[in-house]
């Protein structure tokens, strides 16, 4: 009876239907010194565990090389070589894409400060906003969301081909200041100081853009893009995204001094409103429960 029972139970294993594995595909980093991923291949990390006991098993897996934003575009309709990225959303990616309408890091990428050549920080103090600062120019990617914010909002702007020449431009006096989102800089800076001694973080201004990274997913993967909903939603609803958020740039947003700036508003015309409506998908950097602005 025991041995009977035992076949039984294989027999079970064998023919019970082999449970879906859900295999992500994310974009590369332009070089080892491209840091900017590793916020987004963290939480992708953190959803995919976490959805586990509702979605099953998963493998997470990279291209095979670093892509511009326009051929990651057509790559994630495919969905071939890469199916998910994290990207600031733009009106091209929102309609092609599938998306997850909860911003990865709460916002903050839309709060910017820039990188400047230091023996510019006297004259940048000085500045009328935002007049005064329009007539200076910002160097921003080709194809960046940045790119379409500060033009419909009037701002001077010139394009590089590659986020790594932009810094070599910035030294070259090229442009006279590159935005950078507080979750973005301070990595950035520290990385290239040694070999740009007269590289600065501009001290006293901040543009905020309301631009939204979020995670895009190729139209192919509808279970997926469900998935990361899933996951991301439970994770707004319970804390663990902000507590995420806070775990991986709490010292940015003190190093930034926000509440010392001087703020800028650059309205975004292509982000719903409903989003935009949503409070708790943003994080505010100058509430009083998050401790960063001297009472």
């Amino acid at each position: 009876m025991r041995c009977l029972r035992a076949i039984f139970v294989l027999l079970l294993a064998v023919c019970r239907p082999a449970q879906a594995v859900d295999a992500v595909l994310f974009d590369r980093a332009a070089s080892a010194a491209d840091l900017r991923r590793e916020y987004s291949k963290a939480l992708l990390q953190l959803v995919m565990e976490r959805t586990v006991p509702e979605f099953g098993p998963y493998t997470i897996d990279y291209a095979d090389a670093h892509m511009e934003r326009a051929r990651m575009l057509e790559a994630l309709k495919d969905g071939k070589l890469i199916n998910v990225t994290a990207y600031p959303a733009d009106a091209k990616w929102l309609k092609s894409l599938s998306y997850v309408p909860v911003p990865t890091d709460m916002g903050l990428l839309g709060w910017r400060i820039a990188l400047i050549d230091g023996r510019q920080q006297a004259r940048m103090r000085k500045l009328t906003l935002p007049g005064e600062l329009k007539a200076l120019t910002a160097g921003v990617g080709a194809s960046w969301v940045t790119r379409a914010s500060l033009q419909d909002n009037g701002f001077r702007y010139v394009t590089g081909s590659n986020y790594l020449g932009l810094f070599d431009m910035l030294m070259a006096g090229r442009f006279d200041y590159f935005p950078r989102g507080v979750n973005e800089i301070f990595d950035e800076y520290d990385q290239r100081k040694t070999a740009f001694p007269q590289l600065a973080i501009e001290d006293s201004f901040v543009l905020h853009d309301h631009i939204p990274t979020l995670f895009f997913v190729s139209p192919q993967q509808p279970r997926l893009r469900k998935r990361l909903v899933a996951g991301m939603e439970a994770m707004l609803k319970d804390g663990t995204l902000e507590r995420f958020v806070l775990e991986h740039h709490r010292s940015h947003l003190q190093r930034a001094r926000l509440c010392q700036r001087r703020r800028i508003e650059l309205p975004n015309r292509i982000i719903d409103p409903a989003m935009v409506a949503r409070k708790e998908l943003w994080l505010d950097p100058f509430s009083p429960s998050l401790g960063l602005c001297a009472k």
